[in-house]
């Protein structure tokens, strides 16, 4: 129990050492990755949806405590699993055109 208060006070103490401009540089790191991995796998359309999803779910977060990136990689989650349920809707579509052509 002492170690999860203590690694959660060191937790406190990292987030509280960011500055904005190291925020925004976190931020900006974590988006262009998962930017360049959605374009690489999805292509250029989906990448730019996800992007855009990612940008309206940081303007979301609650800003009066401070995001760290554990913020960030939740963001990336969250829009991960969006996208994938496009990508399986957009399957399961094609898959019921395919079927209603036999």
């Amino acid at each position: 129990m002492c170690y999860r208060e203590s690694k959660r006070t060191g937790r406190q103490l990292d987030q509280a050492a960011l500055c904005n401009e190291d925020l925004i540089n976190l931020a900006e790191r974590e988006l262009a990755a998962f930017a360049r991995a959605v374009k690489e796998l999805f292509g250029p359309e989906q990448a730019h949806v996800s992007a855009t999803e990612w940008v309206d779910q940081l303007e979301s977060l609650n800003w009066t405590a401070t995001p760290g990136i554990a913020d960030f990689r939740r963001i990336t989650t969250a829009v991960s699993a969006r996208l994938a349920h496009r990508q399986l809707s957009s399957c399961f579509i094609q898959y019921e055109r395919e079927a209603a052509q036999t």
